[in-house]
């Protein structure tokens, strides 16, 4: 197309209709003065008009009135035009048209270059009728038309939910006490529901929610640009509270019971034990007892200890449930999904309802109980002469604390003799290679107003001995079924990565250094080396009230001995490891990230306070150390020149920490 100077040209800019007359070409391009008394320089690719009007005044001024003229005349005609009504017109023609043709078909006159004008800035506008392309008119296809209109629909809708959504935060967020009342007030409103459904899956699930651009685009809107606003927004809503858990949202944990699971379990708390019936050993003249925390209420093992003749009797007694819940049951299924009972510093969430995990089949003292009862027989070095698991009926004699216990040991009575017998049997272990890695427990304590407290709780002799007697059970169990060919799962773990330390290391810089080289652990079918134990073959079965694997175990163990058959075959307990892994690693993606939660929270206190650390990794780009208070691994930054070495002992400091935001950046003391 051959374009002359001073003749009218029409482009686009951004979303705006421009005149210019053209004054110059140089090269490809036309250097163009326009109604708005700017110029530029455009391809005739950018024109989506040029027409015959040319324009002959001299003076710039001139100009640029006569291009604004032209520019107002276009305006005026575009609004004349009812797009909408000319597309039925001519829906069932031809599918494209000269833009001339159709504009008179609007006018009903001789179509002049305004016109032509005037109806491509209207089709332009409205782009759902009609597509303007090179020159031409496209007609579109009434499915296609549909398409836009309902996007149109569904777009005007949301523009209108998101200002609705966004005055609502103002006046949520407002300092007026009678408007942030009103914005509670409308919480149940079909638009105000929508918005809070979305912003509780932004927090839950963050870039991963679907609905974060829209989340995004709520809070610039209401002027709410802190990345902690949606959250806070669910406070002051009254929804969630301060601390809210979101790992137990984010991961979909169910934290109460459905009603058959409840009817289930009442029904079960209320049968009568019949020790005959069941062909039960009666141990309730035996002395039994407990020995855990004093806060704990589901108590699923009892000890018993007595020289007979010239060996010595462990027995450990562990809360008999395997055969009284169905495995077809709503209890049993909604076990095995949950897989273990999880342990916050805030909360539990059991795996069995609390009528049966802290009344009916707990271990409480003066309470006749059924159980099933490990006893191994050992001489006085600690050999193991024999050994057998009965079904039992007993009644607890004492409840101990692990410093109760820890004093009984130090009396120099029955429990040493059992604390030396199970310091015998862990010196066995760490010979066949186990790596015992005594270090010590991190313990949060967080009250009823949130308070939080940290400290690090050291393996005392009564948790070791509690502990060595579990591992002396759950050995026996193992070794039970695998002699008598009764499928099972059992705990596997491979040798470390590298093993730097003897077993019996107490250095805890050396232990931990050692722990994060430590292989991770198998749960199959097949009986292998547990090397971080030192056994040849594990299981485990002390906790049928808290873990889903040993109330299978359990389940096995006693139809072998009541029945002489299995329960579940291997394709069965395949199946069901399958929940009980998603389940514990479920379980501990929680834990870490709520006890990360709180720490943080803690450590919140204490920014710019001199912190002990030592260096466990170096490396060209990075440095990691560990916090002597918290026993976690924080990264510290690399200074220029500065030589570090493992195991150094540092001083650091918080130099920004925020809990709900995961945030922790350290920096060295100065």
């Amino acid at each position: 197309m051959k374009i002359s100077t001073s003749q009218v040209v029409e482009f686009l800019e951004g979303q705006r209709f421009i005149c210019a007359q053209c004054v110059a070409k140089k090269g490809t391009r036309y250097h163009l003065l326009t109604h708005l008394g700017r110029e530029a320089n455009l391809a005739a690719s950018r024109f989506i008009h040029v027409s015959a009007q040319q324009i002959s005044a001299k003076t710039r001024d001139i100009r640029i009135k006569e291009l604004y003229e032209i520019y107002t005349r276009r305006e005026a005609l575009k609004e004349k035009i009812n797009i909408p009504e000319l597309w039925e017109l001519v829906q069932d023609e031809q599918a494209l048209w000269p833009v001339g043709k159709l504009a008179e078909l609007v006018f009903g006159q001789t179509v002049e270059p305004d016109h032509e004008a005037a109806f491509i800035r209207a089709v332009i506008n409205d782009h759902t009728y009609f597509k303007f392309r090179e020159g031409m008119i496209k007609v579109q296809s009434p499915d296609a038309v549909k398409r836009i209109l309902d996007q149109h629909a569904r777009e005007a809708k949301r523009f209108a939910r998101l200002i609705m959504g966004s005055r609502w935060l103002e006046d949520l967020w407002s300092d007026n006490s009678l408007k942030k009342d009103q914005a509670i007030k409308e919480l149940d409103e079909p638009n105000i529901s929508f918005w809070i459904s979305n912003i509780k899956d932004f927090c839950i699930k963050g870039d991963e929610s679907e609905h974060a651009v829209l989340v995004r685009e709520l809070f610039r809107q209401a002027g709410l640009n802190s990345p902690a606003s949606p959250f806070n927004t669910l406070i002051k809503a009254k929804i969630w509270d301060e601390e809210e858990n979101l790992e137990l949202l984010r991961y979909e944990i169910e934290t109460d019971f459905s009603a058959e699971v409840i009817q289930q379990a009442e029904a079960l708390a209320e049968i009568p034990i019949d020790a005959k019936k069941e062909v039960r050993e009666d141990l309730t003249g035996l002395h039994t007892f407990t020995i855990d925390g004093p806060e704990s209420r589901d108590l699923d093992d009892a000890l018993s200890f007595r020289k007979i003749n010239n060996e010595w009797e462990i027995g450990v007694h562990i809360t008999d449930i395997g055969l009284q819940i169905g495995t077809n049951t709503p209890l049993f299924k909604d076990a095995i999904q949950r897989g273990t009972t999880i342990y916050l510093p805030d909360r539990k969430i059991s795996m069995l309802p609390e009528i049966l995990s802290q009344s009916a089949w707990s271990l409480e003292i003066g309470k006749d109980r059924r159980t099933l009862s490990f006893f191994i027989y050992f001489d006085s070095k600690g050999n193991i002469l024999s050994q057998r698991i009965v079904r039992s009926l007993i009644n607890v004699k004492e409840r101990l604390t692990y410093e109760d216990a820890e004093a009984r040991i130090a009396e120099g009575n029955l429990f040493y003799t059992l604390h030396k017998l199970c310091i015998a049997r862990q010196a066995r272990r760490i010979e066949n290679g186990a790596i015992p890695l005594p270090i010590p427990e991190l313990v949060i304590n967080v009250d009823e107003t949130g308070e939080v407290d940290v400290e690090l709780s050291c393996l005392g002799p009564g948790r070791f001995l509690i502990a060595e007697c579990m591992i002396l059970a759950n050995l026996v169990a193992a070794q039970f079924v695998k002699n008598h060919t009764v499928p099972a799962l059992y705990r596997s773990q491979p040798p470390p990565r590298e093993r730097i330390i003897s077993g019996d290391e107490t250095d805890l810089l050396a232990n931990f250094r050692q722990r994060r080289l430590i292989s991770k652990g198998n749960l199959g079918t097949e009986p292998d080396i547990h090397h971080g134990l030192g056994l040849d073959v594990y299981t485990t079965i002390t906790s049928p009230l808290r873990r889903g694997v040993d109330l299978l175990m359990q389940q096995q163990i006693t139809n072998m001995l009541t029945e002489g058959k299995l329960l579940h075959t291997k394709e069965d307990l395949i199946r069901f490891a399958t929940y009980l892994q998603q389940g514990l690693n479920t379980a501990a993606a929680v834990c870490q990230g709520r006890t990360r939660y709180w720490l943080l929270k803690h450590m919140e206190k204490r920014m710019d306070e001199p912190l002990d650390a030592w260096i466990i990794d170096t490396s060209r780009n990075k440095l990691l150390a560990v916090l002597s208070d918290y026993l976690m691994t924080v990264e510290l930054p690399i200074i220029p020149g500065q030589r570090y070495s493992w195991d150094q002992q540092v001083k650091v400091r918080i130099k920004k920490v925020n809990a709900r935001e995961n945030i922790l950046k350290m920096d060295w003391c100065h």
